[in-house]
């Protein structure tokens, strides 16, 4: 048995050695004919993966880049790539309603850009973390490799650009939570970037060269997420681990992280009148009109309202709006955002946990905290949109169940100790979606990051339950790097 450890890390030795200046995905435990891909991986921490932005955002290489840093790179890829880049520039343009007609030039050669109305669909999903199943959230491998399959993309090498088609909160939103959804999964953050600003406003501004035409072009190949021998699945906040801390530790729960030695502050990115509870913060949609006669363990989108409304126990709020522009949405200034930060109370170094009502519009205060910001933070993708549908109720015959029904469940949400300002919603309004008590006693909400390290370490198929989990810290790394 010593033998085949000294063999093993004799022949990394070697590969090491050789492996300097060659692009990650070269460096394969398929070349050495071993399955070393469960040791080889390094797991990051939110600190590690954060992004402080320049004052000048016009210096940044990526995060959040700006138009005369794109269109230099368009003008000239393969002499103004950034520094380390060896692969393609690939831009996304994000269109959730209508297009500019307005498009990225593009060589086909080593320059691709796609529009994309459909965004959410592939990099999103409908999951289930082992207590409520919601939509919207960070998809399983399976979609990433998909992804990456239909747009040529080798994750080891190429840069990826996300930009807002048009102006609008919806683009932006999108647009923040792709470049979330392919950092959790390992994309590394050096080589990627969201546009400050549309690519419409900044063709009208001449700030950035695009084409009325537009044909398609795809760089034919693809690359293996797994590869990289990443884990950044630390960047999703279970709702276990929210609980965790809240309660300082004093729960039964399985698989949370332990409470971060420097502390954590809880920031509620959403509107001022959905933190304070005045307003419903999940809309009513057209989808089920009688919410009533809606009976499922999933809430997903348009499913009427939470069981009530307020916000997460000791959460400070920081307003969305008040981080764009809301004519050109561009981000506010460096120290404009600094100064919102700083007005929540924050203590430098502690760890920020953000929540929104859904993962996509929490994805937004997200990006501005953890890439633009560089603090360390986590995103509880689950939202309001599920920590307020665990609440309980005691219907009268005919009307809604809530999810909750045992007032004891481990994940009753609606009780002092984990939330604020709480206003229930009308029976009318709240669908029919009652949890089994089995799950209401669960003790482990971290299915979704258990599938996702399984997945990426090739223990388990994409969707599957399995083995990994744990706390999302340590070592390992690719030996060459990153």
């Amino acid at each position: 048995m010593k033998l085949k450890y000294i063999t093993i890390l004799f022949i990394l030795f070697i590969q090491m050695i050789g492996c300097k200046g060659l692009p990650e995905y070269l460096f394969l435990p398929q070349s050495l004919k071993i399955d070393l891909t469960p040791f080889l991986f390094r797991v990051y921490t939110p600190a590690e993966l954060a992004t402080l932005s320049n004052a000048d955002y016009n210096l940044n290489e990526s995060g959040l880049i700006t138009s005369s840093k794109l269109s230099r790179f368009l003008s000239n890829w393969n002499n103004n790539r950034p520094s380390g880049v060896s692969g393609n520039l690939i831009v996304f343009q994000v269109q959730t309603s209508g297009g500019s007609g307005r498009y990225v030039f593009f060589d086909g050669k080593q320059v691709f850009a796609y529009p994309i109305p459909n965004l959410s669909e592939l990099l999103s999903d409908v999951r289930d973390d082992g207590v409520l199943a919601i939509d919207g959230i960070v998809p399983k491998g399976k979609k990433i490799s998909d992804f990456f399959s239909i747009y040529g993309i080798d994750p080891a090498l190429d840069y990826i650009v996300f930009a807002s088609d048009t102006t609008s909160l919806a683009n932006l939103s999108s647009a923040t939570f792709a470049y979330y959804s392919l950092l959790y999964w390992g994309f590394p953050k050096e080589r990627l970037a969201v546009l400050n600003g549309s690519i419409a406003d900044l063709t009208a501004a001449g700030s950035l060269f695009t084409t009325p035409s537009y044909n398609y072009a795809n760089s034919n190949r693809a690359g293996n997420i797994k590869n990289l021998f990443r884990d950044h699945t630390v960047l999703q906040l279970t709702i276990g681990d929210l609980i965790h801390a809240i309660k300082n530790g004093n729960t039964i729960l399985e698989e949370v992280d332990p409470i971060p030695a420097e502390g954590f502050q809880i920031i509620d990115g959403r509107p001022n009148a959905s933190f304070t509870g005045t307003v419903n913060s999940t809309a009513s949609g057209s989808k089920y009109a009688n919410c009533t006669t809606k009976t499922n363990s999933t809430f997903v989108t348009n499913t009427c309202l939470v069981t009530y409304e307020g916000r997460i126990k000791s959460s400070t709020n920081l307003v969305p709006t008040d981080l764009y522009d809301g004519t050109t949405f561009q981000f506010k200034s460096f120290s404009q955002l600094q100064s919102y930060l700083n007005n929540t109370g924050y203590s430098s170094n502690k760890q920020i946990y953000i929540y929104g009502e859904d993962a996509t519009k929490g994805s937004l205060v997200w990006f501005v905290v953890h890439q633009i910001l560089g603090k360390p933070t986590r995103l509880y993708e689950g939202g309001w949109k599920q920590f307020g549908a665990l609440g309980l109720r005691s219907p009268s015959s005919g009307s809604s169940p809530s999810a909750i029904s045992q007032p004891a469940s481990y994940w009753r949400t609606d009780i002092a100790t984990l939330s604020e300002s709480n206003t229930p919603n009308a029976d009318a309004n709240v669908p029919n979606y009652q949890l089994d008590v089995s799950r209401q006693f669960v003790k482990n909400s971290n299915k979704l990051r258990t599938e996702d390290k399984s997945f990426l370490r090739g223990t388990a198929t994409a969707g599957s339950s399995g083995g990994g989990g744990g706390s999302p810290s340590g070592g390992g790394g690719n030996a060459c790097g990153g």
